[in-house]
């Protein structure tokens, strides 16, 4: 009988992490029913990252696994065991369980598309037409079982036993030389990319278009000392542009959406913190924050640029304020300088209107013209350091990680 599980919101801002606990589900699945239960790699779902209620990078897991009929209550009461006891109930943390069995309701499905861009409902969870178990949680449970990974990366997540040892850059570098681009955002300069710096279990994470590569990036890391108590491989969403090609976007801004608009920038200028602010020819204002690097100093020049800005809506002041991270340049709009049509001279203002230097004439009105200018089309992307787990780094094709079978490779240790 294939089954689908999904867990989410096990995590606080103190500790634990949602993978973490996915793991460990994973692990007592393989010693019950063996390698066998697995139809696929463990899925870790990230969504809507903009969501005020998440605690970290909004992930969510999934499992997809094939168990006799007669073990499906078993498994169940298994899920919600391994989730309660490991869930960190602190704060706004409000663990949430759902299994689909045999086919995935269509409206799961939708609510995943909804979730990578919108915040969802617990009603619309729950209407979804999966058995659900929990509170606030269950939407991203939800969501990670309807998820559609047919382009998909993985993650290799270690886990440590005991105090994260710190790991250099130039290890991290000699990973890279032997598995980039198999490998990706492992470093920013020399700021280490793989390790977290929270209170979560997490040791390391590696990302990666195939298994094999993650697993011999793991054997590097172990030959100088860095062994996990744990680990385990995840089939991915992240770094394909999922949010983007997959995600439902409303044409009215929307507060904590993800959110994409076209316009023309009429202003953008430095306040205090160094951070763009800008305003677009159809009124909406954003932000680009000083640490988004190239990204935020090319938006600052950016004046009467024809762009389309991809980023997440906050409410501010009464408004509604994207904070943008990534943009596309389509164009920019370039006046022409006007001539005297008399003589061709130069036109200076007189402050009620114009007049020719060359010749003299005056002129009440004259007419603007403006050109296109494709040249500056571009893309603008933050530094590696500040892409979100969803963001497609430029020139990776991760439609290849969609080649590997579960049997590929060992997934779990």
């Amino acid at each position: 009988m294939r089954v689908y599980l999904g867990i989410d919101d096990t995590d606080s801002h103190s500790g634990g992490c949602t993978t973490y606990v996915g793991y460990l589900l994973a692990r007592e699945v393989l010693r019950k029913w063996g390698p066998g239960a697995f139809a696929d790699f463990p899925r870790l779902v990230r969504l809507n990252p903009n969501v005020p209620f998440k605690t970290r990078g909004n992930a969510a897991v999934s499992l997809a696994l094939n168990v006799p009929e007669g073990d499906v209550e078993e498994l169940w009461k298994l899920a919600i065991d391994v989730v309660e006891n490991n869930a960190r109930r602190e704060g706004k943390t409000d663990p949430g369980v759902a299994m689909a069995v045999g086919e995935i309701p269509w409206k799961a499905r939708l609510l995943y598309k909804i979730a990578l861009t919108q915040v969802v409902s617990k009603s619309a969870a729950q209407r979804a037409g999966l058995l659900i178990w929990g509170g606030r949680g269950i939407i991203g449970a939800v969501a990670a079982v309807g998820a559609d990974l047919t382009k998909s990366t993985f993650e290799l997540l270690a886990y440590r036993g005991g105090e994260r040892r710190p790991i250099p850059p130039s290890l991290v570098k000699l990973i890279e030389a032997f598995t980039f681009p198999f490998t990706f955002h492992n470093l920013d300069g020399r700021r280490v990319l793989i390790e977290p710096k929270g209170p979560d279990p997490v040791y390391y994470g590696i990302r990666g278009i195939t298994p094999q590569h993650l697993l011999y990036a793991k054997s590097i890391l172990e030959s100088h000392g860095y062994r996990p108590a744990g680990w385990v491989i995840y089939r991915t969403n992240q770094a394909v542009d999922a949010h983007i090609e997959d995600g439902v976007f409303f044409n009215e801004p929307t507060p904590y959406s993800y959110y994409k608009i076209r316009g023309v920038v009429i202003e953008a200028k430095r306040i205090r913190g160094r951070h763009v602010v800008g305003r677009l020819d159809n009124g909406l204002v954003f932000v680009a924050y000083r640490h988004l690097g190239k990204l935020a100093t090319e938006l600052e020049k950016c004046v009467m640029c024809d762009v389309v800005l991809y980023g997440g809506l906050k409410p501010r002041a009464g408004g509604l304020y994207l904070y943008v991270e990534r943009a596309h340049v389509l164009g920019r709009y370039v006046r022409v300088k006007t001539r005297c049509p008399y003589c061709g001279g130069s036109l200076e203002s007189t402050g009620r209107g114009w007049r020719c230097r060359k010749c003299g004439t005056r002129f009440r009105h004259i007419q603007i013209k403006w050109l296109y200018d494709h040249s500056a089309r571009r893309t603008l992307l933050p530094r590696p350091g500040e892409w979100r787990h969803l963001l497609k780094p430029p020139g990776l094709d991760a439609a290849i990680a969609g080649f590997f079978s579960p049997h590929d490779v060992e997934w779990i240790g």
